[in-house]
């Protein structure tokens, strides 16, 4: 095994490792009553319970991006083996509302799209915003929670989709 020091290897085998880290799938939203804005992610982390508080990466080209700064507000909505198909659809097959259109959404009352059979969903608020590169890593005190009982989540590893199922 090589130790990757040199920029361009370093960058390779960065993406090469990240591969091996299993992440459940999210669909994060944001938006208002009259427009709603999501994406498909996996860089989602919990941060604390006292009080309850999450991350979300995001990079400043997604459409997500603009609608995050302006809201100030957010929806973590982690997928099950349910949602295979809002993965392609918030990951660039649809765009804008269109990607609505699949699964069914209703509004928080913050007013935030959330998915309605996620396995869970965390309406948050953005507490802070930490540039990194060419990504934006959001912190958010979560307002509010809705808690699926199957657990059975959709991840993400070696570039694609899988169920914790495929691999045990």
């Amino acid at each position: 095994m090589t130790f990757h020091t040199e920029q361009k290897a370093l960058e390779d085998a960065f993406r090469n490792a990240m591969r091996r880290h299993a992440s459940t799938v999210a669909i994060i939203t944001t938006g208002d009553e009259s427009q709603w804005v999501g994406m498909a992610a996996t860089a989602v982390s919990s941060v604390s319970s006292d009080p309850p508080t999450l991350l979300i990466v995001v990079n400043r080209a997604a459409s997500l991006a603009t609608a995050l700064q302006a809201r100030k507000k957010f929806c973590v909505n982690l997928l099950a083996e349910r949602h295979k198909d809002l993965v392609s659809a918030f990951g660039g097959k649809l765009k804008g509302q269109d990607r609505f259109k699949v699964g069914e959404w209703r509004l928080t009352p913050d007013g935030l799209p959330t998915l309605v059979d996620a396995l869970a969903s965390l309406a948050c608020e953005t507490v802070q915003v930490v540039g990194a590169a060419t990504h934006d890593i959001y912190v958010g005190r979560v307002v509010g929670v809705t808690v699926h009982p199957d657990i059975d989540p959709l991840v993400w590893m070696d570039g694609r989709i899988a169920t914790i199922m495929d691999h045990m």
